[in-house]
Parts: C-alpha cells; sequence; structure tokens
C-alpha cells in the first residue's frame, strides 16, 4: 500500500481508514497448457475500516468491508484447471465483469489478546491476516498454489459467513477457532442457504520462534467440514473438470495443514528490507476434495538492492497431488496426473504507489495429453 497522506492520516486518526488498488493484468500461455492465449482484466479492490471507538461510539469494536470489481479476461482455464494462474481473478466470480462486497466482518475485542470476530470472510484477506508476506494476488505470487495451501479447496469457500474468536500475539494472529458455512458467498448476501450444507470447524494456532535473532513461526491447522460432497463439486480455488461423473456424496470432509515460516535476513536498520523463506503444506479428505494433497515453498526478498529499495522479487515451487478418488472416477475418459510447477516474479516500484511485476510459472499440467504449460504475465498495481 502507498503511504498515507496527511488527510488519509486524519481520517486514520478519527476512525476511518479507507484504501483503494487498481491492478492490471497482461498474462497468457505462451506455450503448452489447454490452450494458448493472451488475455487483459483487472480488478479494483475497495477496503474500508471503521474504529467504532475512535468514531465516538463503544470501544474495541472493528468493521472491515471489502469490494471487489472485475472486469476483462483471464487465462486461468486456458492454463492448468487446478493451478489458477491468477487468484486474483478468481474475485468475485471467474469469468464474469462484476462487483461485490467479498468481505464484511466485525471484530469485537475481548481483552487485550482476544477478539470475536463474525460476518461474511474473504478467504484470501483472512489468510493475508495470517501471512501478509504470500499477498493477494495483487502483489507477490500470483498463482493460486503459491498464495494458498490449495488443499484447503474443498473446505474454503472463496468467500463465507462464520464467527469465531482469534488470539494476538501483539499484532500477529497466534491462534483462531471458526465456525463457518460451507457454501461461496462472494456474490450473494450468504443467508438464503447459510448451513443449508452443514458447516466447516477451524481450528489454527501458531508457534512463534527466533532463530538467530530472525523471527519465524510453525503454523499447524485443521479444518472440519459435516457437508456432502463428491471430489469433482466445484472448488473455488481450483477448477474441477465437469465430465458428467455420478458419484454418491459422501458425509464429511477434513484438511490438516502445516505452514512454516521463516526470516532468512533482515536489515538491522531497516526491517522492511529482508528475505524470508514461507512453505505451506496440507493433505485432505480424498474422497470429498479434488486435491489429495498439496506443499509449496517460497523465496521473497523486499528492499534487498540499496538502489532499489521498494523493489521485490519471489521465486517458489508448489506440488499439487490429485485425490486418487477423481483420478479413479475420470479415469480412463480423463486421465489426470499430479501438478508440479515453479514461479518466479520481480517487482518494480516505477512511481510512489504503483508497482510493476513481470511474471513467469511453468506448470506441469494435471491433464495427461496438456503439454507443459508456460504462462507469462504482467500486473501493473496502482494504489491510493
Amino acid at each position: 500500500m502507498a503511504r498515507l497522506t496527511p488527510l488519509m492520516e486524519q481520517m486514520k486518526a478519527s476512525g476511518f481508514v479507507y484504501d483503494l488498488v487498481a491492478t492490471q493484468f497482461y498474462q497468457g500461455v505462451a506455450s503448452g497448457g489447454v490452450q494458448q492465449d493472451f488475455e487483459y482484466g483487472g480488478k479494483v479492490d475497495q477496503f474500508v475500516i471503521l474504529d467504532s471507538g475512535k468514531l465516538g461510539l463503544w470501544q474495541g469494536m472493528t468493521m472491515t468491508m471489502h469490494a471487489e470489481t472485475r472486469f476483462g479476461d483471464d487465462v486461468n482455464q486456458d492454463a492448468v484447471g487446478f493451478a489458477p494462474a491468477n487468484i486474483a481473478m478468481l474475485y468475485p466470480k471467474s469469468g464474469e465483469h462484476d462487483t461485490a462486497i467479498t468481505g464484511l466482518s466485525f471484530a469485537q475485542a475481548l481483552n487485550q489478546d482476544v477478539q470475536a470476530v463474525f460476518g461474511k470472510f474473504n478467504a484470501v484477506d483472512l489468510f493475508y491476516s495470517l501471512y501478509p508476506q504470500t499477498g493477494r494476488g495483487i502483489d507477490g505470487f500470483m498463482n493460486a498454489s503459491m498464495v494458498i495451501p490449495v488443499s484447503v479447496a474443498r473446505v474454503a469457500p472463496l468467500s463465507f459467513m462464520g464467527a469465531g474468536v482469534q488470539k494476538y500475539r501483539g499484532k500477529q494472529v497466534q491462534g483462531a477457532f471458526l465456525v463457518y458455512d460451507t457454501q461461496n458467498t462472494a456474490t450473494t448476501s450468504g443467508f438464503d442457504d447459510l448451513f443449508d450444507n452443514g458447516a466447516n470447524i477451524l481450528a489454527f494456532w501458531r508457534f512463534f520462534t527466533d532463530v538467530g535473532g530472525l523471527p519465524g513461526s510453525h503454523g499447524f491447522g485443521g479444518i472440519w467440514s459435516t457437508g456432502e460432497f463428491v471430489p469433482f463439486d466445484p472448488a473455488g480455488f481450483v477448477f474441477v473438470p465437469e465430465e458428467g461423473i455420478v458419484a454418491v456424496p459422501q458425509d464429511g470432509a477434513y484438511t490438516l495443514l502445516y505452514i512454516l515460516e521463516q526470516t532468512l535476513w533482515m536489515d538491522c536498520c531497516h526491517q522492511e528490507r529482508n528475505i524470508s523463506l514461507l512453505s505451506q503444506w496440507g493433505i485432505a479428505d480424498q474422497a470429498t476434495s479434488p486435491i489429495g494433497w498439496s506443499a509449496n515453498i517460497g523465496l521473497q526478498a523486499t528492499g534487498f538492492s540499496d538502489s532499489r529499495p521498494h523493489d521485490s522479487f519471489g521465486v517458489g515451487y508448489f506440488h499439487t497431488g490429485i485425490s486418487n478418488d477423481l483420478q479413479d472416477l475420470f479415469s480412463p475418459l480423463l486421465p489426470l496426473q499430479d501438478v508440479d510447477g515453479v514461479e518466479m516474479y520481480y517487482s518494480a516500484a516505477i512511481a510512489k504507489g504503483i508497482q510493476l511485476t513481470t511474471d513467469l510459472q511453468i506448470i506441469e499440467p494435471a491433464f495427461v495429453n496438456d503439454d507443459t504449460a508456460v504462462v507469462f504475465g504482467l500486473r501493473l498495481s496502482a494504489g491510493l
């Protein structure tokens, strides 16, 4: 985000924060994949944060709203279905020009470290609050498999209604317990079919570490669902083929997660200049999820050059293990295999609040008959 202007500082002090980020993408499949094509599209993300105490109301409550506008086209289904090359363009609804409030949540402080939360949650925003280095697809990595552990695809809709509690350690979330709906509510109110297909229950805890004076953490989590699913049911963070297969829905679904983060180098005078490692691992119920397990590892560097203090760079590898049950259902009609990919990006600050990013992805696709996809992209983000 850009540096706050004096007016924005005044607004923040009064309990009102407004942020807008406009992002444009030109991305395409240079070779391989489902089909070769380049597309132009973009997003406008608007964030509003209200602090009830600073507004002169009761103390301890914060409202956060995220409104998203999507326009143009993307290559998410042209590249590799199980590894969307542009996670940002999944919102509010993939393939459609739309504006929607994808997040509208409330947090009430119960004490200095614990707060109750409820409302509509944007899944990427929720994960970003835990690990901001992942970005939201409008900065950092672009492929969904590098931003989130995609093994959560079955039990983490793009946007959902829910409530729970969060435990903080300073400004970082240390633990969370959340009960939420199984339905995706990115473009709906979420009340019409609330809990019609059961509920998801999330528990997460993070152990903070210090290695040689450099911060890190080990996060462990699990999500259990009471809903009924089959492996090829739509999942927000991956595109599952629709082949007219019939299967008996299974009760329940789960995902177990482990997330490692570790700062490898930090400028002692400017902590925003650093090199960090992040690795996300997850396993899921193969009878109900399109993903059996997933893993990724990424290195990111920010401000590593004295001459380019606001530039950043990242390189990562991901593996997505397609569910054995899904492979059995689709074989031999549509033979599937596990997905492997690498992503590299360089983000250059070309003006105040404006970042130009070049991005390269090389992905071994899930569809056996497709060649390795080479995906090249440009991203231009401008914020207030």
